[in-house]
């Protein structure tokens, strides 16, 4: 039976997401976490915070394409600083990307509510300690909330600083 990405889908998503504690949730398009190519929806709610990462491996590209809402795709130089955001949105002028093996890069949804679909080779290899940006927060750190509101304003060329008082 196929599966239809429709709006019963995308809201079943999101309500998953909204009872997360990391703010979004994903379903895998694909069966088997070894199949040679992943295909995941991911729905997003405002003040998700996902890790500046890269995927190193030179085959772990990956395309991202918007269904639902608006997205901020950040993309940072190997030394953290800001290289460019991008909006993505279904029905303008960028609704998906493909990114090259080892591009440092976030996202964030722009709008309360925002679906991503994303395909990308497989097999599915967890990502790694070292595939994180070391200046980056971890999930659930006082200072991911800074790094996401940082970005809201943050221009090319520009570094994140989390503020040390506590």
């Amino acid at each position: 039976m196929s599966l239809k990405l429709d709006e019963s889908f995308y809201q079943a998503l999101l309500e998953k997401a909204a009872q997360s504690p990391r703010k979004r949730s994903h379903f895998n398009l694909h069966k088997e976490l070894d199949e040679p190519v992943q295909r995941l929806c991911i729905a997003l709610k405002r003040g998700t915070y996902i890790r500046p990462h890269h995927h190193p491996k030179s085959n772990k590209w990956e395309l991202m394409l918007c269904l639902q809402g608006q997205i901020c795709l950040v993309i940072f130089d190997k030394n953290g600083a800001l290289s460019d955001k991008l909006t993505l949105s279904p029905g303008q002028a960028l609704n998906g990307i493909e990114l090259p093996p080892d591009t440092w890069h976030t996202l964030y949804p722009l709008s309360d509510d925002a679906i991503l679909l994303e395909i990308k080779e497989g097999p599915f290899m967890p990502t790694q300690e070292s595939d994180f940006a070391s200046w980056a927060p971890l999930e659930g750190q006082e200072q991911a909330t800074e790094l996401l509101a940082w970005l809201e304003n943050a221009a090319a060329g520009e570094r994140f600083a989390a503020s040390e008082s506590k």
